[in-house]
């Protein structure tokens, strides 16, 4: 190699800016990533709940449905799941913004997430309604 790429390796000084914005990005997307471990993990628990309550036999308050918990338990796993992949997406169009100096928050999605776990506590509110 020659010796002036030594004394020159990169032609332009990277933008201390653009870094600590992609550093910011990529701890959104963690902070994403353990929140939907968290949605998961409750998911887990409700869905294991009702099996709880029926291996309690008759000292169980009150029988349920088999499905009430699974199914609620299941739809929260899976809403956890759809939300892993939109922080990948928002994780990535963020990316591509930064690099090309164009960001703009995601309104719409804010609303969407919002929306949607609102959703999840009223159907979790039903659920221990009806589990009590």
């Amino acid at each position: 190699m020659p010796d002036d790429a030594y004394r020159n390796p990169v032609e332009k000084p990277a933008n201390p800016n653009a870094i600590r914005d992609h550093l910011a990005n990529e701890r959104t997307l963690l902070a994403w990533v353990r929140s939907c471990i968290a949605i998961m993990a409750l998911g887990f628990v409700v869905a294991r709940f009702g099996l709880l309550i029926r291996e309690l036999g008759p000292e169980a308050p009150r029988q349920t449905p088999v499905w009430l918990s699974t199914g609620f338990g299941v739809a929260i796993v899976a809403c956890g799941a759809v939300l892993i992949a939109l922080a990948a997406l928002r994780h990535r169009t963020t990316t591509q913004a930064i690099e090309h100096g164009d960001y703009r928050p995601a309104t719409s999605l804010i609303l969407v997430l919002s929306a949607g776990t609102v959703i999840v506590a009223v159907l979790l509110a039903v659920y221990l309604l009806l589990t009590a």
